[in-house]
């Protein structure tokens, strides 16, 4: 079973939240620096929210209730929710990576 049947399987069984979640955490893991993982995420940001309009989900990703809050267009609500999910959960995913594989300082 390869990486994407794996993605696959879990997104016909569970939808495509969950899988889209194991694929942002697995590019925090891949991730050698932080400059990598912001181009990473910046880009899957992007996908993220044009794979829920594309699949008109309807669903509302803004779970923060931005719009309402602030007075925001819904479709940039949607984007800012996405964005938040996106690096918030990349940059844990990369943090306990960090967290876990310490490389040791070297000595100048």
């Amino acid at each position: 079973m390869s990486l994407n049947d794996l993605f696959q399987l879990i997104a016909e069984n569970y939808g495509l939240l969950p899988a889209y979640a194991l694929i942002v955490a697995s590019a925090g893991v891949m991730a050698g620096s932080v400059k990598q993982l912001l181009g990473m995420l910046t880009i899957m940001t992007g996908v993220y929210v044009t794979m829920f309009r594309a699949f008109d989900l309807k669903r509302d990703l803004d779970v923060f209730q931005l719009a309402e809050r602030f007075g925001l267009d819904a479709n940039v609500a949607n984007g800012v929710a996405g964005a938040l999910f996106v690096f918030g959960l990349g940059f844990a995913v990369f943090g306990v990576k960090r967290l876990i594989v310490r490389k040791p300082r070297t000595q100048a």
